[in-house]
C-alpha cells in the first residue's frame, strides 16, 4: 500500500511539496542534533567524524581503494568506542528527548521565591557552611530525587540553612527546587570527569558535582564552598566562580527568567 502510494506521489504536483518536507525534516533532524551536542564534550568529536566522513567520500570518489577501506573500518570501530566513551552524554540526550528540554517549558521562578534563596545562600557563607541547590529548568530531576528525601516544602531561608546546616543528617548533598517548592534535599548529583574543568585546585565535590549535574541537564547550580566561602554558578558545564551577591541575583534573574 505504501509503496503503491509512493509511486502515485512521485508523479503527482504534490512531489515538490514531498520533496520540501523532507529538506525540512532532514533540517530539523540535524537542528535538534546540534541542540543536544551544543556545549558538550561530544560537539568536537562530531566535528571531527564529519571531517573524516568528508575525506572518505574523497578517497572515495577518487578510488583510494584502501584509505577507504581504513576510512570504513575506523567508522565501524569508532561507533562502539562513541557509544562506550559518552554513554553519560547519551543518556543526557536521551533524557532531554524523553523528558524534556525541548518539548516542555521552562518552570516559572519569582523575584520573592530566588531572594530568599540567594538571602540563605550568602548567610550560609557567611557563617562557614556549604551548600548545593538545583533549579530545575525544563529538563526533568525526578530520577535525582529518587533515592533523596522528598520535602515538597514552600520556599524559606531558614529551611533553606537548616538543611545546610553542619550537623543537620541532610546537609551532605544537594537540594533541588522546583519553581515556588523546595522539592528534595539529600540529593546525590553525579561528578564530572573532566579534569581540565576544574581549573582551581580548591574547588571540591561540591563544585564537581555541580558540573556533573549541568553537563547532563539543563539545571542552574549554586555552590557554596564550605572552604573558601565563596559563591558560584554552574549552567550548562561552565563555572561562574566567586561571585558577588550582586552577580548571583543578576545571573539568577537571567538563566531562570526571573517573572
Amino acid at each position: 500500500m505504501f509503496y503503491t502510494l509512493s509511486n502515485v506521489l512521485s508523479y503527482s504536483p504534490l512531489r515538490y511539496l514531498i520533496y520540501f518536507l523532507d529538506i525540512i525534516a532532514v533540517a530539523s533532524l540535524l537542528y535538534l542534533l546540534y541542540i543536544l551536542m551544543n556545549k558538550t564534550r561530544v560537539y568536537s568529536i562530531a566535528i571531527g567524524i564529519f571531517f573524516i566522513a568528508m575525506l572518505t567520500l574523497v578517497s572515495k570518489g577518487l578510488g583510494l581503494s584502501t584509505l577507504t577501506w581504513i576510512f570504513n573500518k575506523f567508522f565501524q570501530i569508532g561507533i562502539i568506542a562513541v557509544v562506550i566513551l559518552f554513554q553519560s552524554e547519551i543518556k543526557h540526550g536521551l533524557r532531554v528527548l524523553g523528558g524534556s528540554t525541548v518539548f516542555r517549558r521552562t518552570l516559572g521562578y519569582n523575584e520573592t521565591h530566588i531572594q530568599k534563596v540567594i538571602n540563605a545562600v550568602f548567610n550560609l557563607s557567611n557563617k562557614g557552611f556549604g551548600a548545593l541547590i538545583v533549579f530545575q529548568k525544563k529538563a526533568s530531576l525526578h530520577t535525582f530525587m529518587e533515592r533523596s528525601i522528598i520535602i515538597d516544602a514552600q520556599m524559606s531561608s531558614e529551611l533553606i540553612e537548616t538543611i545546610f546546616y553542619k550537623n543537620n543528617p541532610l546537609h551532605d548533598g544537594a537540594i533541588i527546587v522546583t519553581q515556588d517548592r523546595l522539592a528534595a534535599a539529600s540529593v546525590y548529583l553525579p561528578l564530572t570527569d573532566i579534569e581540565p574543568t576544574i581549573k582551581n585546585r580548591r574547588l571540591g565535590t561540591r563544585h564537581r558535582a555541580a558540573l556533573g549535574m549541568s553537563e547532563q541537564t539543563d539545571a542552574v547550580i549554586v555552590v557554596v564552598s564550605e572552604e573558601t566561602q565563596s559563591v558560584s554558578i554552574v549552567h550548562e558545564g561552565i563555572l561562574q566562580y566567586n561571585l558577588s551577591k550582586e552577580a548571583v541575583n543578576k545571573k539568577l534573574e537571567e538563566l531562570l527568567k526571573i517573572k
